[in-house]
């Protein structure tokens, strides 16, 4: 990795620092161990991303099995058109993770979320 020096100005002054800057291969890919997430007790909920890029990704092909999977282990499953409000629609597909007894208002989000080991991965069951 190469550091590099980044210069930020604010009003008239100006400040530098040095970061060592790493940017993730295009190829990058999420393992199943990497979204691995304790076993999700019954009345969780997973909320799965319907958006047009998580859809174009995956997240259409994931939802009929994280219903079925989820189904078996008591948890909702839900959809919304974006759970990645702050911008994770390029690491899709993304999967919110609401546990039981968790009041939010920020939830966990499980990115690349593509493969049947990965939606196990991400209910916790093996």
């Amino acid at each position: 990795m190469k550091a590099e020096t980044i210069v930020i100005a604010i009003a008239s002054s100006a400040a530098s620092f040095t970061v060592d800057a790493f940017v993730e291969p295009r190829h990058f890919r999420a393992s199943s161990s990497s979204l691995a997430a304790e076993p999700l007790e019954s009345g969780s909920t997973v909320v799965v991303c319907k958006g047009p890029t998580c859809s174009k990704t995956g997240g259409k092909r994931i939802l009929p099995i994280m219903e079925e999977l989820a189904a078996e282990i008591g948890v909702t499953v839900e959809t919304v058109s974006c759970v990645s409000e702050c911008a994770e629609c390029g690491l899709g597909p993304n999967v919110e993770v609401r546990k039981k007894g968790d009041d939010g208002p920020f939830y966990p989000i499980k990115n690349r979320v593509k493969t049947e080991d990965d939606v196990k991965a991400v209910l916790g069951i093996n």
